[in-house]
């Protein structure tokens, strides 16, 4: 049987499809349930074909993980423009739909999957990946119109994603804290999050008033 010949199109949508299957696979089931195999089939495809597309498993998800950041950047301004919420709802909001990422189809990785992608990166793919990070961080903040000069991106980023790998590493992956009281921890620490963002909204808003001394030496 003669092989199909795929136009540039129809290769554009197979690549957009593998991203998008990748994304939901890994928000419902976990990247290590999720194959090369697995996602061939849904998307209906050869598994050599795939290779056309990507090098390995570990390339797609990393592609697909910077391909969600635009969708997330959208999701937040949309809630930023919601009228029926407060600034502080909508970042909440947000943050809640990040970390219970199955409902939301939200793809986060888990400790272990984070740690064997980070084996399979180049150094110069490592430092590429970890700028895109910063740069959706920065724009996330801008986003929740937060100073990056007041809130470090990096900080952000890392007491995000740690409430959100710590929460789906419970109870298999880290039994011996208490599952019970999961979704408690996560409200306590997306409290103290956006406590921190609001505090620089209000410092970046209030105007430095010049003390006496100071004005009349100008």
């Amino acid at each position: 049987m003669a092989r199909k010949s795929y136009s540039a199109q129809e290769r554009e949508e197979i690549r957009q499809a593998l991203l998008a299957t990748v994304l939901r696979c890994i928000a419902q089931n976990g990247l290590i349930h999720t194959s090369v195999d697995s996602l061939c089939r849904e998307v209906g495809i050869s598994k050599t074909f795939f290779y056309t597309f990507f090098p390995s498993k570990e390339e797609l998800v990393l592609q697909a993980l910077c391909h969600q950041q635009p969708r997330l950047l959208h999701y937040a301004q949309s809630l930023m423009e919601d009228p029926a919420l407060s600034w502080r709802q909508g970042v909440e909001r947000f943050l809640r739909s990040c970390c219970y990422g199955r409902q939301e189809n939200v793809a986060v990785l888990s400790i272990e999957e984070e740690q064997a992608i980070f084996r399979c990166l180049t150094p110069e793919h490592y430092r590429a990946f970890q700028q895109r990070q910063l740069w959706f961080y920065s724009q996330l903040l801008t986003v929740f119109e937060v100073p990056v000069e007041r809130v470090d991106p990096r900080l952000f980023g890392n007491m995000a994603l740690t409430m959100m790998m710590v929460y789906r590493a419970m109870p298999e992956g880290m039994p011996f804290l208490f599952p019970e009281i999961a979704g408690d921890m996560v409200e306590f620490q997306i409290r103290a999050i956006v406590d921190s963002m609001e505090q620089a909204r209000k410092e970046q808003k209030t105007p430095r008033c010049i003390p006496d001394e100071e004005f009349r030496e100008g």
